[in-house]
């Protein structure tokens, strides 16, 4: 189960145009008996019913009654065990008419603001835990290459 999409910001009324999109991107159908869509506020809406492999359901404001911001905002998927599941969310000022979806390429997830007009940005979800990724490897090897240093020095012995 993920959260597929949601427009936060419809040309028009927000009450009449905002909604969440969820989709069933498993195997088998899913009870919703006691899921959950909340948004960064914590305003929750609970979920029933059923969801059969390959569909998606959507959520208009007028039903869950969350009102989603225009200038960033999170929606969290949580399963009947209050587990979170899933979430999808962006940050910065959402145009009019903007939707916030999420894409499945190959083996790799994006987040994606659809614009209406033709405007696509693509932002890697991985792309920031890349580089914590990345940035801590690099701190590790450097403080590895120090204490190597210091142990030649105390010991005054060649390591390498």
């Amino acid at each position: 189960m993920i959260i597929k999409e949601f427009l936060p910001n419809p040309v028009g009324s927000d009450k009449e145009g905002e909604y969440i999109k969820i989709f069933n991107d498993g195997d088998i159908a899913v009870i919703l008996k006691d899921w959950q869509i909340k948004d960064a506020s914590g305003k929750a809406y609970e979920l029933n019913g059923a969801l059969d492999a390959g569909d998606e359901m959507n959520l208009p404001y007028l039903q869950t009654k969350i009102t989603l911001n225009n200038n960033g905002e999170k929606i969290f998927l949580y399963n009947n065990a209050g587990k979170l599941i899933d979430e999808l969310g962006y940050s910065g000022m959402a145009e009019e008419g903007m939707i916030i979806q999420r894409k499945i390429a190959g083996d790799k997830q994006q987040e994606i603001k659809d614009v209406a007009g033709g405007r696509i940005n693509y932002q890697p979800i991985s792309g920031k835990i890349f580089f914590l990724d990345f940035l801590t490897a690099g701190i590790l090897a450097g403080l590895a290459l120090w204490l190597i240093l210091k142990i030649e020095e105390n010991t005054e012995t060649k390591l390498f």
